[in-house]
């Protein structure tokens, strides 16, 4: 859509591109996406509680507003003030900022990837389509003046802004290491091209916002379905930080490796609900020999495209038990205690059998974002689930219970389609109320 990505090219260009933008992908890029979705998880905690007992039906599309925020700033160094569609008039919803555009091209992929370009410039278009046209351009020319900024400052010798650009520009105008001329003269360094930073741009924002805002969306309304679920990682939340009610209080390096119980709650999430239903892999331009667990040798031709199935791997019985289909994020938490009774610091995450759980891709070619995923849902669950609790919003006119309304919150989330990604039909037909515990 906007230039060659580690997502569109192969072998020699991947390993390049692969090396170049890994780069921005550290830890102190996790504590800067720690703090922040610390800091929206508040604010949209502060809101949703505001909504009393009548509760919002804007959850899916408020942890939508908080992902692409704390990607905002992570990437960006951009902060803005949480703020619900709820909350929001629509002669309040202007098309100004980064953000805005950024917000637009997300929510129209598809649009975006099968509409040529020009179309979008023709003078009898809809409204939405006309919109559409202009996040495009403006999230390029967006990018274009910070890639030039950032080259400028260069030139200048002078430290770089710390945005997703500056790390790209800056690892690509690195120069090659003498032992890489020395033992790989074939593949000299060739920094990425501006097509290049374009492209890989939009696709760490695409990955790391509809996956992230759509896992968390269904962890909540599965949470809202399991209360005692809610006590479970409320316990541990409150174990490590109950004495810290100050959530710029709460250490990335010292607090996250902790809440183990709230990181298996994304893990059995994803187990079941992976809002990408397959990944797929390519044999390339030479057969591969695949060797399976009980060493028959698949030859699989050159050129060939396969699709390894989530669902059915992450749901097989023979890996996860008699109840594979049962959403239980207890699975993954384990003992590191050789005595009977356990306590939560004794707790330790399962790790599956290799091969059984894919949900960032394995290999060479997983997922470099997977830390800020992990680390931006780790830390909405604590702040979120520490003092609070989350509640469905009974359908009064039809006299439903509580537990009726909790089933209703289940068949919700399994209805659910297929769209580029995996993502429920109507969450908007929940409504979520949020009490202090």
């Amino acid at each position: 859509m906007f230039g060659p990505n580690i997502s569109t090219v192969e072998g020699s260009d991947w390993q390049r591109q692969r090396k170049l933008t890994a780069t921005p992908f550290n830890e102190q890029k996790s504590s800067s996406v720690w703090s922040e979705s610390l800091r929206q998880a508040s604010d949209m905690l502060q809101t949703w509680t505001s909504y009393g007992s009548d509760g919002t039906n804007q959850s899916a599309e408020d942890v939508r507003t908080l992902a692409i925020n704390v990607l905002a700033f992570a990437g960006f160094q951009k902060s803005y003030p949480f703020k619900s569609l709820q909350q929001t008039d629509t002669t309040e919803r202007t098309l100004s900022t980064y953000r805005d555009a950024l917000a637009i091209i997300l929510q129209n992929v598809l649009i975006l990837l099968v509409v040529p370009s020009q179309v979008f410039s023709l003078p009898f278009l809809p409204t939405r389509w006309t919109q559409v046209g202009w996040a495009k351009k403006a999230f390029k020319h967006y990018m274009l003046d910070q890639i030039a900024v950032e080259k400028q400052l260069i030139s200048e010798g002078k430290a770089g802004s710390g945005t997703l650009v500056s790390n790209l520009v800056r690892a690509s105008e690195q120069p090659q290491k003498p032992e890489e001329k020395r033992f790989d003269v074939s593949k000299a360094h060739k920094p990425l091209s501006t097509d290049e930073i374009l492209g890989n741009i939009f696709v760490f924002n695409f990955a790391g916002h509809d996956t992230t805002s759509i896992s968390l969306a269904y962890a909540m309304f599965l949470l809202v379905a399991h209360p005692e679920v809610q006590d479970w990682i409320s316990e541990e939340i409150n174990f490590y930080l109950g004495s810290e009610p100050d959530p710029t209080s709460w250490h990335y390096a010292t607090t996250f490796p902790k809440l183990q119980r709230c990181f298996a709650v994304l893990l059995e999430t994803l187990r079941l609900y992976n809002p990408i239903p397959g990944v797929p892999k390519h044999t390339g331009p030479r057969p591969q020999h695949l060797t399976l667990s009980d060493k028959q040798t698949l030859n699989i031709p050159p050129n060939t495209l396969v699709i390894a199935s989530l669902q059915a791997l992450h749901t097989h019985p023979r890996y996860w038990g008699s109840d594979s289909l049962t959403w239980r994020p207890s699975r993954w938490i384990i003992s590191s205690s050789p005595f009977p009774t356990t306590t939560l610091s004794t707790e330790k995450l399962l790790h599956p059998q290799k091969g059984t759980f894919i949900a960032w891709s394995e290999g060479l070619q997983n997922c470099p974002g997977r830390k800020f995923a992990q680390v931006e849902f780790v830390a909405t669950m604590a702040r979120l689930f520490k003092s609070h609790r989350a509640e469905a919003v009974p359908d009064a006119e039809i006299g439903e219970s509580m537990e009726e309304a909790r089933e209703r919150v289940i068949s919700v989330v399994r209805d659910s389609s297929v769209e580029l990604l995996l993502k429920m039909r109507e969450p908007e037909s929940v409504r979520v109320r949020w009490v202090e515990r």
